[in-house]
């Protein structure tokens, strides 16, 4: 969960580099002025398409039997990047079932995401894949599971399944930077194995009410958010909640003036 003060730590260090940047700029100006009389004014520089795992899962896992077992992968980039997961190269079937809707996504929008992989039954050796996709950039680290028995045996499994365990929220925002006047979805995707309830919570625990409106949450527990405004600004917190307990991811949203 990221709080208000981390995602502004992310924008001071954005508009740190641009002011850097910029005063770069400003100083060739000023060594130009010898040269010609005509005033040059300095650039906007544009933050290039980038994807980048800030924070990978262990390049090595060793699992205990009939235990649940989740991976953790933190993404940034721009646009916000797509999340796919694969287990020894080939593309995890339940996961694709569960993120399948398309996300749109601005193509000058700046992201932080947080997706998580709960593995059911690994067996010893197996590979998962984080992959994460921004345009054409691309990055992605990999994780080896050792095992101490065979997670393939039906009661411990069974066992697994049975247990009082809460839900995961498996993929969610911590931050997006997105132009005013543009749509926003904040994805809120759940692993659970009992029936769950999802909700989204706007600054102090306000709960949002809308359904066709234009903040409204849709049937995959997305958030949705029509024509963005300065006013949008804050933090999105998406609630999971079964019988067993309850998982929580947030976003801060920074609405964006677009440049000329």
């Amino acid at each position: 969960m990221i709080s208000i003060m981390s995602a502004q730590l992310v924008l001071v260090a954005l508009v740190s580099l641009q002011c850097g940047l910029n005063a770069s700029a400003i100083d060739s100006t000023k060594l130009d002025n010898s040269l010609s009389s005509a005033p040059s004014v300095p650039k906007r520089r544009v933050l290039k398409n980038f994807a980048h795992i800030s924070q990978a899962p262990p390049d090595t896992v060793h699992h205990t039997t009939g235990s649940q077992l989740e991976l953790e992968c933190l993404i940034i980039g721009k646009p916000a990047p797509i999340v796919e997961w694969l287990k020894n190269g080939e593309p995890i079937e339940e996961y694709e079932e569960a993120t399948n809707e398309v996300i749109l996504t601005d193509p000058e929008s700046f992201a932080k995401i947080v997706s998580k992989l709960v593995v059911v039954a690994p067996t010893d050796g197996d590979r998962y894949t984080c992959a994460a996709s921004a345009g054409l950039k691309r990055d992605s680290a990999t994780t080896t599971v050792y095992t101490d028995g065979d997670e393939e045996d039906l009661l411990s499994l069974e066992k697994l399944l049975f247990k009082p365990i809460k839900p995961t929220i498996t993929l969610h925002y911590s931050a997006v930077f997105q132009n005013i006047g543009t749509d926003l979805l904040l994805p809120c995707r759940v692993f659970s194995y009992a029936k769950t309830q999802v909700y989204w919570q706007y600054g102090d625990n306000n709960l949002v009410y809308e359904t066709f409106g234009r903040i409204r949450v849709l049937p995959s527990g997305d958030l949705y958010i029509s024509g963005l405004k300065w006013s949008d600004m804050g933090n999105y917190t998406c609630v999971a909640k079964n019988i067993y307990g309850k998982d929580t991811g947030s976003t801060f949203i920074y609405p964006v003036k677009p440049s000329k």
